[in-house]
């Protein structure tokens, strides 16, 4: 009995497969973290809009005066 458990206790057969789950897994949790934040940070394609159209008139507007 005392055998077979260290048997089992010494096999290493798949250790090499859940480090690469492992490691695959904390790569698309990082990659995920990073897109949402440049998502939350991009704001929507119209605020980004009205943003450049107000840089433009102001811009304009200086070379006017």
């Amino acid at each position: 009995m005392t055998r077979d458990i260290e048997a089992i206790w010494y096999q290493d057969e798949g250790a090499v497969t859940v480090d690469w789950v492992v490691l695959t897994a904390a790569i698309i949790g990082l990659t995920v973290s990073i897109m949402a934040i440049f998502v939350s940070a991009a704001g929507t394609p119209e605020e980004a809009y009205g943003t450049n159209m107000d840089a433009a008139r102001t811009f304009i507007g200086s070379l006017r005066n």
